[in-house]
């Protein structure tokens, strides 16, 4: 759509031009422009700068594509509210914009839209990306991540026509090239969808988008892969590695090689990873699982398939085609010799040792964690039981391993697509004595199946792993709450609340992030939950949540931390 001069399709106020010179950043010893202060009077706008304005970094500020910041001024009553610490700080011209208006926003502004103002007429061109230095302007070191989450990031402008610009002038955009790419979705599509094929295709060759961002979205389309955020929203002391120094919870990552690879069914590829400078490995107990640390900050968990007797840790992934991204870049992209960053083992799924009889339910790509159980009990001579459901043998992972277990020790049932073909759980379960505990890891309704089975079981004999977080199809977004300071955070659809609160520096230990384990588990109020775990009981559900899987059913929800 474009209109004349005539035909405004919005416009608002110019309140404030401001500019600013280089100088020390708050305590850090970095160099930023971002202070600026108001121009007494008109402000020249160039073809590449405005007169009086300075960039500490001019190799990643500045340029023709991002010659004015502008930003919302009714974003700081939020950000008052979140970070009542740094109030002074977030006011007007504190993001470091070179235009302070109300009423054009992220949901509001596209890309491509011209805007006369003044003498200057300028053209929309990119959202502004946060980084670390935002951290030490105001003092929170997990701000370049928020302004990420929330997408109250502001934007920039490139120059069509350079001119004289005054506070108090009236800002109009008087072309809209592309009404359907606001700054939000365009947003969307850098940090939350960041797998759409369709959007990054069309986001790739989007002519008045600035180079850079055009540039990002078609590296993501030969790649596949997401490039790493960390480096741009915390900042690496000078010369530090590119790798993270801790996983999640504080401990060291170690730094893999792999080894070798092996397809054992269409989707499903096993991985053995050695150290990479050599040595010993940490050891594992029988259920283990470690993480994997992907290119763009995500950690996932996969369970070890053998005991590690610290020479070597094997993993099987299995092809997650509507997942989060981390099988298909593992299956894509992790080849021979290629180094990964992974934990060390924990185990939130062990073996029990005081069982008589290990019965076990195994769904799909479940059997990971079986396979070093099943490793121990033949060692030991324990007795064990493995059902195995899969959708049919040219499916199933590990068949011709299994398939060398003893007859009365493993039993395969496979659907072929018909779903009328069911096994009967409950009959397994409820003839079973109390000697016997009972493990599963599979489907959400293979879980659902093993925990509602008619039982003689006390609950303490019954064992899950989920192998991925329960989908949440119809997730909502909502925000969460903390008691202890006030503080409010907005989750996404996509998010769950335990990446939620580790991205905002408030940390809260976790295990298996698949809602097996119950150590993230908290106490909640002021809220319904709706609840996605595996660990706790109907009556704990009533005030307590596992953040990594469970979701608040309103609109908010407090949490007592």
């Amino acid at each position: 759509m474009t209109t004349t001069e005539s035909e405004v399709i919005q416009q608002t106020i110019l309140r404030e031009v401001r500019v600013g010179k280089v100088a020390r950043l708050g305590k850090s010893d970095i160099m930023s422009g971002i202070e600026k202060s108001v121009c007494a009077g008109p402000a020249l706008i160039a073809q590449s700068l405005i007169a009086g304005d300075e960039y500490g970094s001019p190799h990643l500020h500045g340029g023709a594509e991002q010659v004015i910041l502008q930003y919302p001024e009714e974003h700081y009553a939020a950000w008052q509210e979140e970070f009542p610490e740094s109030a002074e700080r977030l006011r007007a011209g504190g993001f470091g914009e070179n235009f302070v208006a109300s009423g054009f926003n992220e949901s509001n502004i596209c890309i491509g839209d011209v805007v006369e103002v003044g003498e200057a007429r300028l053209q929309v061109s990119m959202p502004r990306q946060p980084c670390f230095r935002l951290n030490h302007r105001f003092e929170q070191p997990s701000m370049a991540r928020r302004v990420q989450q929330t997408g109250r990031t502001g934007w920039y402008y490139r120059v069509l026509k350079p001119g004289a610009v005054s506070s108090g002038v009236t800002l109009r955009i008087v072309e809209r090239r592309h009404p359907e790419w606001t700054i939000s979705k365009v947003q969307h599509f850098l940090y939350v969808d960041t797998e759409n094929v369709e959007a990054m295709t069309t986001l790739a060759d989007l002519e008045l988008m600035a180079p850079l961002i055009r540039n990002l979205f078609r590296k993501r389309l030969q790649s596949r892969q997401i490039e790493d955020w960390s480096s741009r929203l915390v900042e690496r002391s000078p010369g530090a590695d590119a790798a993270p120094a801790a996983t999640s919870d504080g401990k060291a990552w170690l730094s893999l090689r792999v080894r070798s690879m092996t397809e054992e069914s269409p989707d499903v590829r096993s991985f053995v990873l050695v150290a990479e400078e050599g040595g010993e490995l940490p050891s594992s107990e029988p259920g283990a699982h470690i993480k994997l640390k992907l290119p763009n900050g995500l950690e996932r968990h996969y369970s070890l398939c053998e005991n590690s007797r610290g020479r070597s840790y094997k993993i099987a992934v299995g092809l997650e085609q509507d997942g989060r991204g981390g099988s298909r870049w593992i299956h894509e992209s992790l080849r021979l010799g290629a180094t990964v960053l992974a934990s060390a083992p924990s185990n939130s799924f062990p073996v029990a040792p005081d069982a008589q009889l290990h019965v076990m339910f195994a769904g799909g790509i479940g059997i990971t964690p079986f396979l070093s159980m099943i490793q121990h009990f033949r060692e030991t001579g324990a007795r064990f039981k493995l059902f195995y459901l899969a959708r049919s043998e040219q499916a199933t992972p590990f068949l011709d391993e299994l398939g060398n277990l003893r007859a009365n020790e493993v039993r395969f049932h496979f659907t072929d697509g018909d779903s009328t073909r069911r096994f009967d759980v409950g009959a397994i379960i409820e003839a079973l004595d109390e000697t016997a505990h009972v493990y599963c890891c599979g489907s959400a309704s293979l879980m659902d199946a093993v925990r509602n089975a008619p039982t003689k079981l006390p609950a303490s004999h019954y064992h899950f792993e989920a192998f991925a977080p329960v989908a949440t199809d119809l997730a909502r977004p909502f925000t969460v709450r903390l008691a202890s300071s006030g503080k409010s955070f907005a989750v996404s659809a996509r998010q769950s609340i335990l990446e939620v609160l580790r991205a905002n520096a408030v940390n809260v230990p976790s295990s298996c992030e698949s809602g097996s384990c119950g150590t993230c588990v908290v106490d909640y109020s002021q809220g319904t939950v709706e609840h996605n775990d595996f660990c706790l009981s109907a009556g704990a559900r009533k005030s307590r949540l596992a953040i990594c899987v469970s979701r608040a059913a309103t609109d908010s929800i407090t949490l007592e931390l």
